[in-house]
């Protein structure tokens, strides 16, 4: 059942992926903007799950809960900073390609019931790591090896990992809905961190949307939110030892991604301004192969 959750998850992200670009090289392209209306966007969907009948717990879990809020919200802003440098195909993909690995060795260094790893597992991670790093670079030289490129995606990933870690974490202490109610509020109270500083202040209340791009963001805001129920709930269904499976799951968000933006591309291509050449799309259907089959073993 958290397999068939993760998948759906995965498929929902890669849209919200493609909104993401859409919004970063056109009406929002400031990453801490954007971040910010994410961030507010979440904290009205934890007003709407109140009714639903959330119970506090103790003070430690409830600290938990906005960690891991604020370490999503974190990452979400280094992934929009390398939105804007970068193409979707390629950063998201980057982003994803170390997240197994982090979220094995936190798994395994803090939840010693986690510390399993096949042969087949580790043939799998090599698989996913090599085909993500493949599918977002588009060529192999010095630059490859460059933090400075990959800073950014690099910090992405270890951010996210935690955040799965911490979710986990969570969801061991307390019911589903309030570890999603917690983990929405850090989102949330993260956004008002944005006030503080005048000039992100000012940034702020100078962007305008139009009504067509405000229910475009809301439309995009609410397939993230589906995508992030889903996730959740494949954490909180999967034993402790599977969450960096999950991880791991993410090819299926890079072939669904890399099919969206081929068929965008192909209706409008200055839509994502994405490179869809045949010398850029055929590394990137090598890297699916190699994303798919690490995927198969890991869920064999």
């Amino acid at each position: 059942m958290w397999i068939v959750a993760a998948i759906l998850a995965y498929f929902f992200l890669a849209i919200v992926s493609l909104f993401d670009r859409y919004f970063l090289v056109g009406p929002i392209s400031n990453p801490k903007v954007y971040t910010f209306y994410i961030g507010i966007s979440c904290l009205l969907f934890c007003l709407f799950l109140i009714p639903f009948g959330i119970s506090l717990p103790a003070i430690g879990i409830i600290f938990l809960g906005l960690i891991a809020g604020l370490t999503r919200m974190l990452g979400t802003l280094f992934v929009a900073i390398s939105i804007t440098k970068s193409e979707i195909s390629r950063v998201i993909p980057a982003v994803g390609a170390l997240q197994p690995i982090f979220s094995f060795f936190l798994f395994f260094l803090f939840l010693p019931q986690s510390r399993t790893l096949s042969v087949v597992q580790v043939i799998a991670f090599i698989l996913l790591v090599f085909g993500s790093v493949l599918i977002s670079v588009k060529k192999f030289n010095k630059e490859f090896f460059s933090f400075q490129a990959l800073k950014y995606p690099i910090i992405a990933s270890f951010l996210y990992s935690l955040t799965f870690f911490l979710i986990k974490s969570l969801f061991l202490e307390t019911t589903f809905l309030n570890g999603m109610f917690l983990i929405l509020l850090g989102n949330g109270l993260v956004s008002l961190v944005f006030f503080v500083s005048p000039k992100d202040r000012e940034i702020i209340f100078n962007q305008k949307l139009s009504k067509k791009i405000s229910g475009f963001f809301i439309l995009g805001q609410a397939l993230g939110g589906l995508a992030l129920l889903f996730q959740y709930y494949a954490v909180f269904l999967a034993k402790t030892g599977q969450v960096p499976l999950i991880n791991a799951l993410e090819g299926t968000r890079y072939v669904f991604l890399l099919f969206f933006v081929f068929l965008l591309s192909g209706w409008k291509p200055q839509l994502l301004k994405e490179e869809v050449s045949r010398e850029a799309f055929l590394p990137k259907v090598l890297a699916v192969l190699f994303i798919v089959g690490g995927m198969a073993l890991l869920v064999l």
